[in-house]
C-alpha cells in the first residue's frame, strides 16, 4: 500500500503596499521583501494608478506646485496646515484617515491632542462653505475626502 502525500493547495495572495516617494523606493522595498521571503514568493512592482480624476467643472482647484486653492475663481486664504490638509485629503479620495494619522502626516510637532485636527478641519470647511463640503466626518474614526466632489488637484 502506497500513501500519496497530499497535494498542497496553491494559495494566491496579493499584498498591496502604497508608498509615497520616488519610484526607486518601491524597487528597494520590493527587493528587500523578496529577500525576506527567501524565494517563497515573487514580488512584482507596478506603477501606481492615479486615484485622481479630472473634473470638468471643478468648483475648487488645488494647485500643489504654487500652493494655491481657488474656489469659484477666487483665491482662498489658507494657512499652511489648512492647505496641506486639503491637498493631502484631496490626493487620497475615499480613504478614511484617523485624526492621529492626519496629525502624524501633516503636523510638524506632535504636541496637543487629536482634536487639534478637528479645529483645522472646521476652519477649512468654513472657508469652503457654502459652495463645497468635500470632507466627510466618519464618526468615531476621522475624515474622508469625497471623490465625487467637484475638485481638481493639479
Amino acid at each position: 500500500m502506497t500513501i500519496q502525500p497530499e497535494r498542497p493547495e496553491v494559495l494566491d495572495v496579493t499584498i498591496r503596499i502604497d508608498l509615497s516617494g520616488p519610484a526607486r523606493d518601491a524597487a528597494l522595498v520590493a527587493a528587500r521583501l523578496a529577500t525576506a521571503l527567501d524565494g517563497l514568493a515573487s514580488v512584482d512592482v507596478f506603477p501606481a494608478r492615479s486615484h485622481l480624476k479630472l473634473v470638468p467643472d471643478a468648483l475648487l482647484h488645488i494647485e500643489t506646485g504654487s500652493r494655491r486653492a481657488i474656489l469659484l475663481g477666487r483665491h482662498l486664504e489658507l494657512t499652511r496646515l489648512e492647505f496641506d490638509l486639503l491637498r493631502y485629503l484631496g490626493a487620497h479620495p475615499d480613504r478614511v484617515f484617523t485624526r492621529a494619522a492626519l496629525k502624524t502626516a501633516l503636523w510638524p510637532r506632535q504636541d496637543g491632542g487629536d482634536r487639534t485636527v478637528d479645529v483645522h478641519v472646521r476652519k477649512l470647511r468654513a472657508k469652503l462653505a457654502p459652495h463645497l463640503d468635500p470632507i466627510t466626518t466618519v464618526r468615531g474614526i476621522g475624515y474622508r475626502f469625497e471623490s465625487s466632489a467637484p475638485v481638481a488637484l493639479t
